[in-house]
């Protein structure tokens, strides 16, 4: 409900001010009136959030949120190196809590790693249940598979965890070195 204002006998200084005070009512007035705006506010951080990927390549600025733990920075604009242990979040391909899915890993094994390990043992487990392990003995490039059963992609994502039973501890580089990761992903059966 808007009131008026009186100024009758009013000091000059408050005269002023009483007028300033019935020009911002006037310039308000129209909400007195009844009119009135609806005013639509969007949520934009739901438009702008990242969605996960079910395949993260390692020079993909967007999945540096699914690299959980135990990567490191970018380098040659392709790979990362890995730590002993590390953890990537994917999401769960559509009907692999019906059929399963298989979970990639490709990687290389520096010709130093091996020189110095001579052999290592990469294993993978989801949600504490061990999926596969596999030994390798040579510097190369490799693609590590392990099925993942349907009962572990309940759901919409899926923590994978990685382990190596050897590494090449803090050096030169200040930093424990595993193996160089190009991309790792889940891809329903």
């Amino acid at each position: 409900m808007c009131k008026k204002l009186e100024t009758r006998n009013i000091h000059p200084y408050r005269a002023w001010s009483a007028g300033l005070l019935l020009a911002a009512l006037a310039l308000a007035g129209a909400g007195c009136e009844g009119k009135h705006h609806e005013v639509t506010v969007q949520n934009e951080e739901a438009d702008t959030a990242p969605r996960l990927l079910s395949t993260v390549r390692m020079n993909d600025a967007k999945a540096d949120t699914q690299l959980l733990t135990g990567f490191y920075p970018v380098e040659g604009g392709a790979w990362r190196w890995t730590a002993g242990r590390f953890s990537v979040l994917l999401m769960t391909p559509a009907g692999a809590a019906q059929r399963g899915a298989a979970v990639t890993l490709s990687f290389t094994i520096p010709d130093i790693v091996i020189q110095k390990v001579k052999s290592l043992t990469l294993s993978a487990s989801v949600n504490g249940m061990v999926l596969k392990s596999a030994t390798y003995n040579a510097a190369g490039a490799n693609d590590f598979t392990a099925d993942v059963p349907a009962s572990a992609l309940t759901t919409d994502s899926v923590k994978i965890d990685f382990a190596l039973d050897k590494v090449l501890p803090p050096g030169v580089d200040k930093r424990e070195l595993g193996i160089i990761a190009t991309s790792v992903g889940i891809a329903g059966k």
